[in-house]
């Protein structure tokens, strides 16, 4: 069995996602009474490919990568989601059958909410339902933008775009523990795991990048958006 947390107020959640933000106090209290946040370990499946989707995930803690399964041995990432982050508000829109898996890239709490709830917010609630849009509306630009990285951008700056991610949008540090693994870069990336390797290996010869074990440092962040820009 997963390890149950104590669930906690959702009103003073310190790390709210930000659509929450226009929910009411009995809005708020019917998730507190309902949701339930389960801890996952470092490599667990949150989420099947092709189950039924009756939950909406908020990532309270932790990472997770979104992946679709493209066959026994390999995936593609869709995108990685941390601690104040929703997975699965397209379902509310579209099939009630999960298009995506998700895997705890991290040790991750998630909270689930009932998807029946969120819907019912969306209904009544207007301000809650052009966050809820608006938030599904930036995940499709990011996808727009992804599909653009892959198609036009060569090998490095494919690297130097994932790298930046990571530094402002994840952990918002130049130094950082990169739980990520090699072949997690290159499913997201659409590379192979030995251009990963090699490129990263570049970076570090070229003094843009340092690993300290595990640990990663930028050092010339002008240089890597440079080549995340030219790609």
């Amino acid at each position: 069995m997963k390890n149950i947390e104590e669930k906690g107020d959702c009103s003073n959640c310190s790390i709210k996602v930000d659509c929450f933000g226009p929910l009411t106090d009995d809005e708020l209290k019917i998730l507190d009474s309902t949701h339930v946040c389960i801890k996952y370990k470092k490599g667990e499946v949150i989420l099947k490919q092709g189950s039924i989707v009756s939950q909406i995930l908020y990532v309270k803690q932790g990472l997770t990568k979104v992946y679709k399964e493209i066959d026994d041995t390999n995936n593609f990432i869709l995108n990685f989601s941390p601690s104040g982050t929703l997975i699965g508000l397209p379902s509310i829109f579209g099939k009630d059958v999960s298009p995506y898996s998700v895997t705890a890239v991290e040790d991750t709490i998630i909270c689930s909410l009932g998807k029946s709830y969120i819907e019912s917010f969306i209904q009544q609630n207007v301000k809650f339902a052009t966050a809820i849009i608006t938030t599904i509306n930036n995940c499709n630009l990011y996808n727009v933008g992804k599909i653009v990285s892959l198609t036009q951008k060569h090998l490095p700056g494919r690297i130097a775009e994932v790298l930046l991610l990571l530094s402002n949008d994840i952990y918002q540090s130049e130094e950082f523990y990169l739980s990520l693994t090699r072949k997690d870069i290159a499913e997201y990336t659409g590379m192979s795991v030995m251009s990963v390797v090699r490129i990263l290996k570049d970076f570090g010869a070229d003094n843009i990048i340092k690993f300290s074990g595990k640990n990663l440092k930028i050092l010339n962040m002008k240089s890597l958006i440079e080549i995340s820009e030219k790609g």
